[in-house]
């Protein structure tokens, strides 16, 4: 190794040591709250302020009201990720079934599954109220299928009514969900003439449009939140699955 690339790596090494250290030891005091911070603690679920997104979940309000155009540029990024992938390993192929592992595994697993995608939907709904969001329900779901590659085999996934193509349109059906739900005040703008923008969820002074804040008297619904993060939960549970699948590609049958 020349000396020139030692010198580097021990430069990398104790600059990231230095910005790991910054991290820990130059966090602010205990109790204190930046002033944004403050901003979106204060307003996230609070009906008297007029910024307010109806989630009580101040995360999952930052990812998909204050800061919403972020999350969905960043859910276009992964998407194109996912195509990048599957574009890069495009092509026909049979599977062939093995046996898996041992017949305890596999029939706990037929069971385990459903729990786990439970468990995804629950996350992913009741987000609006407590930690999670879309992302992690997608994530678990992907971990579902993935507990199939490794106690079935690849063949079975097709019994589950799931292939790569499948994957990919439910992928886009996630994405549809959340770009139909981004547009929905834009489209109301143009068709009533009442302001309202992209990604809007609660009624603003200046734009009075919003989606409902609660289903029936008591009942919390985040306004549009939910249905984007079940969306989001579509789009990045099907694309993990999707690599999963095409990285397990040494089943096949020429």
């Amino acid at each position: 190794m020349k000396a020139w690339e030692s010198f580097l790596k021990i430069l990398f090494i104790v600059i990231l040591y230095l910005i790991l250290a910054y991290a820990v030891i130059g966090y602010p005091e205990f109790g204190f709250v930046r002033p944004i911070g403050e901003f979106y603690t204060y307003h996230s679920f609070n009906p008297q302020t007029e910024w307010w997104s109806a989630s009580p979940n101040v995360v999952t309000g930052l990812l998909w009201d204050y800061r919403g155009f972020d999350t969905l540029f960043e859910t276009m990024v992964f998407y194109i990720g996912v195509v990048a992938v599957a574009m890069y390993f495009e092509r026909h192929v049979k599977l062939k079934k093995s046996r898996g592992m041992s017949l305890i595994v596999r029939a706990s697993t037929r069971f385990v599954f459903i729990f786990i995608l439970t468990s995804a939907i629950a996350i992913t709904v009741f987000s609006v109220k407590t930690p999670g969001g879309g992302f992690q329900g997608g994530s678990i779901v992907a971990i579902s299928y993935l507990v199939v590659l490794i106690a079935l085999s690849r063949g079975f996934i097709p019994e589950l009514g799931l292939d790569i193509e499948k994957a990919h349109m439910v992928k886009i059906l996630g994405l549809a969900i959340i770009s139909s739900l981004a547009l929905t005040p834009v489209i109301y703008s143009i068709l009533t003439g009442v302001d309202a923008f992209a990604l809007q969820n609660q009624p603003k002074p200046w734009a009075p449009f919003g989606f409902p804040a609660f289903l029936g008297l008591k009942s919390l619904s985040g306004g549009n939140i939910i249905p984007i993060q079940l969306g989001e939960m579509l789009h990045v549970g099907m694309g993990f699955t999707i690599i999963f699948l095409l990285l397990t590609l040494r089943e096949v049958e020429e």
